[in-house]
């Protein structure tokens, strides 16, 4: 006579296969979470590229009306020099000129600097774009490979939850109850085999009568310690 248990552990075992399965469906969203943060991390990059150059522009033009605004003084005072009265308003004219002058070629100095660092930006921004593009056609294909394995261990579970159903059908439906439910209550093992005396599942020694019991096919022998069904074969 077989025993009852023997069964149970072929059901046990396509469960256990099911579970996994249904942990890695859960786990699905977090690793395309995860995927498209790579991405975010890309684009977020591309963009303070993009900030930068655009700083340097804006600074480009306050340059511009700096020396504007310099130069027009410049004139200014050229006039004001052309209707001075004595030697020393002349020479006051042109010291103010001469500072105007300092001034435009400071700023000038600093217009070279940042055009050297706009084709610097530019550069960066290109190289962001390409790594950017590199980075979306990974993401693109890892989530797509993720959908199809989506697919694939849903298919798997549609198969083992049907094989399931016929094995179950031929079992006794109190027996299956029992086991369900401690099954899901422990989250691994509902039945486990007796190994040189000791519960498979928790491992603790096994008085000897519990021992001998769990040979028997018409005893529902359990684990004194961890509640778990035993099987000795």
């Amino acid at each position: 006579m077989a025993h009852p248990l023997e069964a149970l552990l072929v059901l046990q075992e396509k469960d256990r296969k099911i579970a996994k399965l249904q942990r890695e469906i859960r786990d699905i969203p977090a690793r395309k979470a995860d995927i498209e943060k790579q991405l975010e991390g890309a684009k977020t990059r591309l963009e303070a590229s993009r900030e930068e150059l655009k700083q340097i522009t804006s600074d480009l033009k306050q340059l511009e009306v700096e020396d504007g605004a310099h130069r027009e003084q410049i004139v200014k005072y050229r006039q004001q020099q052309m209707e001075a009265k004595t030697n020393e308003q002349y020479r006051a004219f042109l010291h103010e000129i001469a500072g105007e002058e300092k001034s435009i070629s400071d700023l000038e100095d600093r217009e070279i600097e940042l055009m050297e660092q706009t084709e610097i930006s530019k550069k960066a921004i290109a190289e962001r774009e390409a790594e950017l593009n590199e980075e979306a056609g990974g993401v693109a294909e890892e989530q797509e490979m993720l959908e199809e394995r989506l697919k694939e261990v849903e298919e798997a579970i549609e198969t083992l939850a049907t094989e399931r159903g016929r094995q179950v059908s031929t079992l006794d439906a109190s027996l299956v109850t029992k086991y369900e439910r401690l099954f899901a209550n422990k989250g691994d093992f509902a039945v486990v085999e007796v190994e040189k005396g000791h519960c498979g599942g928790c491992h603790m020694k096994l008085p000897p009568q519990v021992v001998n019991d769990a040979l028997n096919p018409a005893k529902l022998v359990i684990c004194n310690f961890c509640g778990r069904m035993l099987l000795n074969r």
